[in-house]
């Protein structure tokens, strides 16, 4: 009897990568799925961090958009050939169009988030809207609280 070794995950994401393909196909977007812009995902208490490594890409070629519960990076790399050479033998530097877009666990407040792109790092700063905000509240019982049984409507059994 043979034993295979089966990957779900893997398939799962060999799956994704053909579905991403073929709606990009249908969709008419150039957005490139042999690579992927990665991101670092900060959060503090009061706000989101986040951080994109773009490096060699234009700031006019960057278009950020901040809904209230998601970001999206999206740009484009062009690739640019020395006039000196005719031909590129091998290149495995990234070109074309991209888009990454991810969802953020709580609302923000996306009129008040900043960019900033120095050195090929774009740090974006989000400040949580202030109903996600964890807020501690003291509650006081006063001198009037007593306890006294709860009368249930219906039919009871005592054990």
């Amino acid at each position: 009897m043979k034993l295979y070794h089966v990957s779900p995950f893997a398939e799962i994401d060999q799956i994704q990568r053909q579905l991403n393909r073929v709606f990009n196909e249908f969709s008419g977007d150039n957005v490139s799925t042999n690579w992927s812009v990665p991101v670092e995902l900060e959060e503090t208490e009061t706000q989101f961090i986040v951080r994109s490594l773009l490096p060699g890409i234009d700031r006019d070629k960057l278009d950020i958009s901040i809904t209230r519960e998601q970001v999206s990076i999206a740009g484009e790399y062009t690739q640019s050939t020395p006039e000196t050479t005719k031909y590129r033998f091998y290149s495995e530097f990234p070109h074309g169009k991209f888009r990454r877009t991810f969802s953020l666990p709580v609302p923000v407040l996306n009129s008040d988030a900043t960019a900033d792109y120095t050195d090929g790092i774009l740090i974006l700063t989000i400040p949580k809207a202030p109903e996600a905000i964890d807020k501690v509240v003291k509650l006081s019982l006063g001198d009037q609280a007593t306890s006294e049984p709860l009368e249930l409507e219906g039919d009871t059994t005592e054990v």
